[in-house]
């Protein structure tokens, strides 16, 4: 399998794909600056930056893969702050935003309700592409319905080294064949995916293959096996 048999568009040096009107961004991870300066550091706020990111693609809808959030904790005032200025500006730029819930996104539900065109939802299907945040298995239904798979969860990175013997890492898509247990999906179409890099580019990311391409994990999970990486 290889990228261009997949249902997307891609940008070069973009960490967004697109699908008809709707251009896709995976993990955001808000208030991360909170957590990095606990340990000593002085990063001052992204969000505003991470906003203008979003609002560039110029789109006229937007899916939001999950983990809009950092914490995992109910959701305090100052950072209550931030996700409403958030969602406020996307809200007026976008026609519509849908967002797959993903681990981090507890109680996010009473801000993006305050917004006629943002919903949350666990999995969300578009013709044969199917989105969810990744880190849960999909429904029956979502298996029946969609020959794709789109999510995030991951923040996917690859390992290379220069011609000096230098490695750095750097984040990739990932290219997905997945084969779903006959048992618990026996009616399942869903056979390829993509798992796409961490939208913000200051939190960390787990190096899944290395420098000579072998994956230091052969599966996402014993149901989703990766094939390549594509970055």
């Amino acid at each position: 399998m290889d990228i261009e048999d997949l249902p997307f568009r891609f940008k070069k040096g973009s960490r967004a794909i697109a699908s008809g009107e709707y251009s896709i961004v995976g993990d955001i991870h808000l208030g991360f600056e909170e957590d990095i300066n606990s340990r000593g550091y002085n990063v001052w706020e992204k969000t505003e930056e991470i906003t203008d990111e979003i609002k560039s693609l110029r789109s006229k809808k937007l899916i939001l893969l999950g983990d809009i959030r950092k914490e995992y904790t109910e959701i305090k005032p100052k950072e209550g702050g931030i996700l409403i200025k958030f969602f406020s500006i996307l809200s007026d730029n976008f026609d519509e935003i849908i967002i797959t819930k993903g681990n981090h996104d507890g109680g996010l539900e009473k801000i993006t309700g305050r917004f006629a065109n943002i919903s949350m939802v666990n999995e969300f299907i578009l013709g044969k592409i199917g989105f969810m945040h990744g880190h849960a298995l999909p429904s029956k239904k979502f298996a029946q319905e969609a020959e794709t798979l789109c999510m995030s969860h991951l923040h996917p990175s690859v390992v290379l080294r220069d011609s000096n013997g230098i490695y750095y890492q750097k984040d990739c898509f990932f290219v997905l064949s997945i084969g779903l247990p006959e048992k618990l999906y026996p009616k399942s179409v869903l056979k390829k995916g993509i798992v796409v890099p961490k939208f913000n580019p200051y939190i960390g990311s787990s190096a899944d293959v290395d420098y000579k391409g072998v994956m230091k994990y052969a599966e996402i999970d014993s149901r989703m096996t990766i094939d390549l990486a594509v970055f």
